[in-house]
C-alpha cells in the first residue's frame, strides 16, 4: 500500500475514532472525504484498477455492516467509516481490517462489560441475539439492539484499532 494512503488511513480513523469518542458520532465531514480521498488515490496510485480497488473496497465495507447498522446494532456513522476504510485498503486488505476489528471489539465488548458487572448478562444476551439473526428475526434483533440497558461501545474506535493493527500486520 503506498505511503500517501497510509497515511490518509491513519488521518481518517483517528479522526473519526476521536469524534466517536467525545460524541459518539462519526460525522458525514469525515467519512465521505475520506472515501472520495481514498478513491483518487487509489486511481493515482492504480490506474483504472486502482479505482476498481476502491469502489469494490467501499462497496465491501458498505455490505459487511449495513445489516448490523438495519438490525439496530451499529450506527451509520461506522457503517460510513467501514465503507470509506474499504475506500482506501481495498476489498482484500479490507478482509483482515474486519477480521482484527472483530477481535477487538470482543475483546472490548467484554472489557466493557467485565468492568460493568454486566459479562454474564452480556455473553446471555449476545447468545440470544446471534441465534434471533441466524433465525432471521429481525424484529427481535432490533428490540434487543434498542434495548435501553444496553452497553454502547464506540466502534468507530475500534475500527480505528483494527485498521491500524492491519497496518503493523502488513509491514
Amino acid at each position: 500500500m503506498p505511503l500517501s494512503i497510509e497515511i490518509a488511513l491513519i488521518i481518517l480513523v483517528l479522526a473519526a475514532a476521536g469524534s466517536d469518542l467525545r460524541t459518539r458520532r462519526i460525522p458525514n465531514w469525515i467519512t465521505v472525504p475520506g472515501a472520495a480521498l481514498g478513491f483518487v488515490l487509489q486511481a493515482y496510485s492504480g490506474g483504472f484498477r486502482g479505482a476498481l480497488e476502491s469502489l469494490a473496497g467501499s462497496g465491501l465495507g458498505l455490505a459487511i455492516f449495513i445489516a448490523l447498522y438495519v438490525a439496530g446494532g451499529m450506527g451509520a456513522g461506522d457503517v460510513k467509516l467501514f465503507s470509506a476504510v474499504g475506500a482506501l485498503t481495498g476489498p482484500e486488505a479490507l478482509i483482515l481490517v474486519f477480521v482484527l476489528t472483530g477481535l477487538l471489539g470482543g475483546i472490548a465488548a467484554a472489557a466493557l462489560a467485565a468492568s460493568r458487572g454486566r459479562l454474564r448478562t452480556t455473553l446471555e444476551r449476545t447468545a440470544g441475539l446471534l441465534l434471533d439473526l441466524g433465525r432471521l428475526r429481525w424484529q427481535e434483533v432490533r428490540e434487543a439492539s434498542g434495548a435501553p440497558d444496553a452497553l454502547r461501545l464506540p466502534y468507530g474506535a475500534v475500527i480505528a484499532g483494527g485498521t491500524l493493527l492491519s497496518l503493523v500486520v502488513l509491514h
